[in-house]
């Protein structure tokens, strides 16, 4: 039963780091990027009833899900608002809203279980608040047992304003999801940040929320299984050298869970001193009580794959402060993910080669690979729009239930526009990233303020993201006013990934799918394929949503080595899929056609 017992306060905190060389002892530091604060003009609440929006993208299949009174509240580009329960078919979200009483802090949450097809407004998270002067929510779903929906809790934090500034810390719930009996409180009595995240244990009833202080450096994490007994963890300013931490939210996996941090960590053993002063790290939590063990920090210059990146992505170039992001997912063999921007810094001190990076850890160490190559190097620092220069690339990574599903969600300047749009990759368990899809392909617009869920639906190779982004209410202009009232879309993306079975009797098989030949093509391309004995066979393609688009084979073949033509002239450009069945044996992969 939730027991409301105590409060607590947070405040924005100013993050200390290094713009000279690493190696000078004396570090001149500059302070982090404050976040913009915005009340807007509040409008009542709209429920699920909306005008229809003629500029809806078509390349996600995105859903009007709810108004909010501006675009401040999801403006922070680690913050998580939205997630998703594989077990309980659970998705949800929340943000500011309005309510038949109270301030312009009220907070609701909205619920789908129908993989955002359709949605509900719950109610509202800070109903038993004193105050309700809420700013930049997060969320999480908490669901040990994995059993149904009755078995959620949905647990809320975020920042509070204390006599108009932020100063206070809020967390509440709702148990279960769509019980609309939530409780709330905040307190004022330390000073922590405008970003408080939320994260939970995937086998145990742990609850967690955290964030910085604004007087040091430190970072505390509040954990709870029944919101009766609430314990805390403070890592002292030391660990980050008195200068600061980004945290990049917290995920569990395989019965381990994780915090994920950038911050001015001293110079691992060995190394050479980064040039920006900044590492990311991550930190598990202990077996016992509430303590969590030291830093793990990651020189991802040492990874054969990314040695040529030499620092963080500092997303916002022409000002006085640094501007860094990522997120952290853990696999279900509990090593921790890290997604990051890094910079290969070829043509200044802070400008060059930007790239979306998956760093991980195995049983034999840390590694990394390339999910995309190109971010825009001043794409962040030109254009503001809804995502008021707080978010940059906003990078989110998702997996699914039985790991063998991983998506990547990111933002860049579209290939035809001067604009950002929203991009996804997808892998599986093999590691290889697809081809970036663009999921809002929008001209003219400005899609800049996107956020991702921590996991994603189905199993066995067909799975699908669930995506978030705002935009201002009927507008279709490249630089919408964010303090007017902003519309929510999730979108469901659909992906497939490669998936390989045995014979019944696990025996070795030659049965395989080959990378398609040339790829990228244009417009025709080769597919090879083996098969270990003689049977039906069907080779098939599809586009991203799932549909077919031809069948190439679709009969019975003697056993061996087969080459197929495919011919694309009638299909415009983008990623395809083409999957090869035959008996019980299944494969896909992806190519790109490119006109």
């Amino acid at each position: 039963m939730l027991r409301n017992l105590f409060t607590f306060l947070l405040m924005a905190s100013f993050v200390l780091v290094t713009y000279t060389n690493a190696q000078n002892a004396n570090r001149v530091v500059a302070k982090k990027a404050p976040v913009v604060m915005n009340e807007g003009t509040y409008v009542p609440a709209q429920g699920n009833t909306f005008a229809p929006v003629p500029f809806m993208p078509t390349a996600a299949s995105y859903v009007q899900v709810d108004t909010m009174a501006n675009a401040y509240g999801p403006a922070i580009g680690v913050l998580n608002p939205i997630s998703y329960d594989p077990a309980s078919n659970a998705l949800a979200l929340v943000h500011r809203g309005t309510a038949s009483t109270g301030g312009s802090g009220s907070l609701v949450y909205n619920l789908s279980t129908d993989q955002g097809a359709t949605w509900t407004r719950v109610g509202v998270v800070n109903a038993t608040a004193t105050q309700r002067s809420s700013r930049y929510p997060s969320m999480a779903i908490s669901n040990p047992t994995g059993g149904d929906l009755s078995a959620t809790t949905g647990v809320f934090s975020w920042p509070e304003l204390v006599a108009g500034a932020f100063g206070g810390a809020g967390y509440g719930a709702d148990q279960p999801l769509g019980a609309n009996a939530t409780f709330a409180t905040f307190s004022s009595t330390e000073l922590y940040s405008s970003q408080v995240l939320s994260w939970v244990s995937d086998n145990t009833a742990k609850m967690y929320w955290g964030s910085d202080n604004q007087t040091d450096a430190s970072y505390k994490i509040w954990m709870t299984e029944d919101f009766g007994v609430i314990d805390t963890f403070v890592f002292p300013s030391t660990v980050f050298t008195d200068g600061g931490n980004i945290c990049l939210g917290g995920a569990s996996g395989g019965g381990n869970t994780y915090v994920g941090m950038v911050g001015t960590f001293a110079d691992p053993s060995g190394s050479t001193p980064i040039a920006s002063g900044w590492y990311p790290a991550v930190s598990k939590k202990s077996a016992t009580g509430a303590d969590w063990d030291a830093f793990e920090v990651v020189d991802f210059r040492t990874i054969p794959a990314l040695s040529r990146f030499d620092r963080l992505f500092d997303y916002v170039k022409e000002d006085e402060f640094v501007s860094y992001g990522g997120d952290i997912n853990v696999d279900t063999d509990g090593y921790p993910h890290l997604l990051l921007v890094l910079t290969d810094t070829t043509s200044g001190p802070n400008t060059g080669v930007n790239a979306v990076v998956e760093i991980f850890k195995t049983a034999s160490g840390w590694d990394g690979r390339i999910v995309y190559e190109g971010i825009d190097d001043m794409m962040f620092t030109r254009v503001d729009g809804l995502a008021l220069g707080q978010m940059g690339p906003s990078p989110y990574l998702a997996r699914s239930a039985d790991n063998g599903g991983w998506a990547a969600q990111w933002v860049n300047k579209a290939a035809n526009d001067t604009l950002c749009d929203i991009y996804m990759s997808s892998r599986g368990s093999d590691g290889v990233w697809s081809q970036p899809m663009n999921l809002t392909e929008t001209v003219g617009m400005n899609e800049n303020s996107s956020h991702f869920a921590n996991k994603v639906s189905g199993s066995a190779g067909s799975y699908k993201a669930f995506s978030f982004y705002t935009y201002t209410v009927g507008s279709n202009d490249p630089d919408p006013d964010p303090t007017l009232p902003a519309m929510i879309f999730v979108g469901a993306v659909p992906f497939t990934v490669i998936v390989g079975v045995e014979d019944e009797n696990n025996a070795p098989l030659t049965f395989s799918l080959d990378q398609n030949y040339p790829n990228p093509f244009n417009p025709s391309t080769q597919i090879t394929f083996n098969l270990s004995k003689a049977g039906n066979v069907s080779l098939k393609v599809f586009d991203v949503l799932g549909r077919e688009v031809a069948t190439l084979v679709n009969n019975e073949l003697a056993s061996g080595s087969h080459t197929i033509n495919f011919d694309a002239s009638n299909l415009a450009s983008g990623l395809y899929v083409y999957r090869l069945d035959a008996g019980n044996m299944t494969a896909t992969r992806k190519m790109m056609l490119m006109k």
